[in-house]
């Protein structure tokens, strides 16, 4: 028999199957993301606390399959774990969501993601004890795409390097390229054939510090406003190949902090 692994783990998504299992995809700090088979999980409160639903924050036991690309879960408990609480407030509900499904979209089976599985705790974690603003939004876009590989530049040309802000003027014209994955200077734009999204100097360098911000002091904290929200939802739609389902609920809620 396969030996039993433990990780902590947060739900991503969950499902019920048959009468009273449940197939459940989470993001765990040692084993990757994660897809498993929870038998009785609907029924059992002893081996399954809160019956694995999405947030859930647990410590995971599970055995590999020989076959197939379902985990047997065995237990998941709570133990120590911070517990992200977003039931108390709608729009907690919609950044929550969107945080789960966008981890879950920039996440594959299996693959390394303990830094992945911390940015996601820790922004549950600012949600539940804070409250949701486009400022930890675009805080969390900023630090899982960094974690993904994509690196948004936000401080210099990508064509001259010339820093952003260097003439003191806040208010000035950048241009974030989205095949660029960066902005450009106003000097530079007239060179290059792709479409650009016109943002003040002021929004990139908000974009820049929210990147580095511990995820905690986000609530609160001056957000990118549109063109700035703009930039990073058309970076987000340009990698992934659909829509995601939380977005229109959490645009909703949030007016202007993300719409395409």
């Amino acid at each position: 028999m396969p030996i039993e692994e433990t990780t902590p783990a947060i739900v991503l998504r969950a499902r019920d199957y048959a009468e009273s299992d449940r197939i459940v995809t989470l993001l765990t700090l040692h084993a990757g993301k994660l897809s498993g088979i929870a038998k009785g999980a609907k029924a059992s409160r002893h081996r399954f606390e809160r019956k694995l639903e999405p947030f859930s924050h647990v410590v995971l036991h599970f055995r590999r399959r020989p076959h197939g690309q379902l985990v047997f879960i065995t237990r998941a408990e709570a133990a120590d774990l911070t517990q992200h609480v977003l039931d108390d407030d709608l729009a907690k509900i919609a950044l929550g969501s969107y945080m789960l499904e966008l981890t879950d979209a920039l996440t594959t089976e299996e693959s390394e993601a303990a830094e992945a599985y911390r940015v996601l705790s820790d922004g549950l974690g600012a949600l539940s004890t804070r409250f949701a603003d486009a400022a930890l939004r675009q805080a969390f876009e900023m630090r899982l795409l960094g974690w993904a590989g994509f690196g948004l530049e936000f401080t210099r040309c990508r064509i001259c390097s010339t820093l952003n802000g260097n003439n003191g003027d806040n208010g000035a014209a950048v241009y974030f390229v989205v095949s660029r994955g960066g902005i450009v200077c106003a000097k530079c734009r007239p060179s290059l054939p792709e479409a650009a999204i016109k943002m003040t100097s002021r929004a990139a360098m908000i974009l820049a510090r929210l990147g580095v911000l511990p995820m905690g002091d986000s609530p609160g904290s001056e957000a990118a406003g549109p063109d700035g929200a703009l930039a990073l939802a058309r970076f987000i739609g340009s990698i992934i190949d659909r829509r995601l389902r939380s977005q229109e609920f959490l645009d909703s809620v949030l007016p202007g902090a993300g719409k395409a």
